[in-house]
């Protein structure tokens, strides 16, 4: 693995060595107390910060294994987050990088510190937790939690990392199930908005292609519906959530007394609150027209769990967005066969291309490059920061003869500038200007810069 600083200066293999399970770590850089919570002030009477030890009998840090269904969404609006993480443990490669390996609350080894590793701007960075945790005077846990084994605490540990890193668990409200997944990947988001009246059906066909290719290639799937302005999570009478982020676990293939069907299978991180209730869902009849040995082979289970199929036709209609992180440009190869699942139309076999990536940090300087949008001060523009790009390979399988560039632009510390008072992100927008010879000017717009 590539260089990991330690988060705030803090080393775990040097805290652990002080601490054993008579002298429990506490960590000061993230108290067990309400602020840490809620930086707003808000307040719930009846929680207090308790180690699982005084909670549960025998608390474990994972139980058979890591599994999507081990992260239940609690009292905070960070579905994104709880959809991104379950995404992860879909790829074990890359839940290994986020979460390290032997860490136990067997005696012999529990010291009341765990650690977990997230990506923040081109940077692994390894946060260390201790493990106080918010609970309700029933027992309870405040956030994130597994509903079936209780005492399994990897899950809440995690999301207590992630909340240090953005300044509290309040500051988590908010966000795309891709935000989480490049603070867990290092890869790069495309994003597509699929729910458009005017749609023709040639991009709806591009949509389907895109999301078995970025499936093909181990990419990490999200999707969401826009929020009501009235309400922040409304739930439809066909059981999807709007303003709620979902993470797309599979898509298959399967055979049809009417012909071939794409399905996508969804999981809701509220757990088996809500499902998709239309075609495909859990207790569907259209199931009786696909085979056992089909149903079987992509892992149809009526469980009630918040993971649902739907068709990929219901899924273009009813959803709005949809999120891709890719695994970067290692991950962008990857062929068919090394997916292990069925292809569409074998269209992805492009396991000779190869991809470039540069990371390049800038900022906006008033008075220096922060030249606005070009209105009213024209003369100003060319002073924002300015990339230039030459496109020299050409894709093999491209009938148009082109080059594939993806530039992810992104802001740094959007969550911490909320507990300081500011807005969380600003306007912003680049440009892209093409030149002779395939050089692209890349130009970075301030729309609103506040200081």
């Amino acid at each position: 693995m590539c260089d990991i600083r330690p988060y705030k200066n803090q080393v775990y293999e040097v805290l652990k060595s002080k601490h054993d399970s008579d002298n429990l770590f506490v960590d000061s850089e993230f108290p067990a107390t309400n602020k840490s919570i809620y930086h707003t002030g808000k307040h719930l009477a009846d929680v207090k910060w308790y180690r699982p030890t005084t909670v549960f009998q025998k608390p474990q840090f994972v139980i058979d294994g890591f599994q999507r269904g081990d992260l239940d969404q609690g009292e905070i609006g960070n579905c994104w987050f709880i959809a991104g993480a379950g995404a992860v443990t879909l790829n074990p490669d890359l839940l290994q990088r986020v979460v390290p390996p032997n860490q136990t609350f067997d005696e012999d080894n529990y010291a009341g510190i765990f650690h977990f590793r997230f990506w923040l701007y081109g940077q692994w960075y390894d946060v260390v937790v201790d493990d106080q945790l918010p609970f309700h005077s029933d027992g309870r846990l405040v956030f994130c939690r597994n509903k079936k084994d209780k005492n399994e605490m990897w899950a809440p540990l995690l999301e207590k990392a992630y909340a240090k890193l953005c300044g509290s668990y309040e500051a988590m409200e908010g966000g795309f199930t891709t935000d989480a997944l490049i603070d867990m990947t290092g890869g790069i988001e495309e994003a597509f908005e699929i729910n458009n009246p005017s749609a023709t059906k040639d991009f709806k066909e591009q949509i389907k292609r895109v999301l078995w290719q970025a499936y093909l290639r181990k990419s990490m799937l999200g999707c969401s519906i826009t929020a009501d302005p009235r309400i922040t999570e409304a739930k439809l009478p066909n059981g999807l959530v709007k303003g709620h982020a979902y993470s797309i676990t599979r898509v298959a293939d399967v055979t049809t007394d009417q012909g071939s069907v794409t399905l996508i299978r969804c999981l809701n991180p509220w757990g088996n609150e809500t499902e998709w209730n239309g075609k495909y869902s859990d207790n569907s009849d259209a199931w009786d027209d696909i085979s056992d040995e089909e149903k079987q082979e992509i892992g149809v289970n009526v469980l009630h769990d918040g993971e649902f199929w739907i068709s990929f036709d219901d899924f273009f209609a009813n959803f709005h967005q949809l999120h891709i992180c890719h695994r970067g440009p290692a991950s962008l190869g990857t062929t068919e066969e090394d997916a292990g699942v069925c292809s569409w139309n074998n269209l992805f076999r492009d396991d000779k291309l190869t991809w470039n990536e540069e990371l390049l940090h800038g900022e906006w300087i008033p008075g220096s490059t922060a030249g606005g949008s070009g209105q009213p001060n024209k003369e100003k523009y060319w002073t924002n920061p300015q990339y230039l790009v030459r496109l020299n390979f050409i894709d093999d399988g491209d009938d148009e003869n082109l080059c594939t560039m993806i530039i992810a632009l992104m802001q740094k510390d959007t969550r911490q500038r909320r507990i300081r008072g500011l807005e969380g992100e600003d306007y912003v927008q680049f440009r892209v200007f093409k030149q002779e010879f395939l050089l692209v000017v890349v130009n970075l717009v301030l729309i609103a810069f506040y200081r």
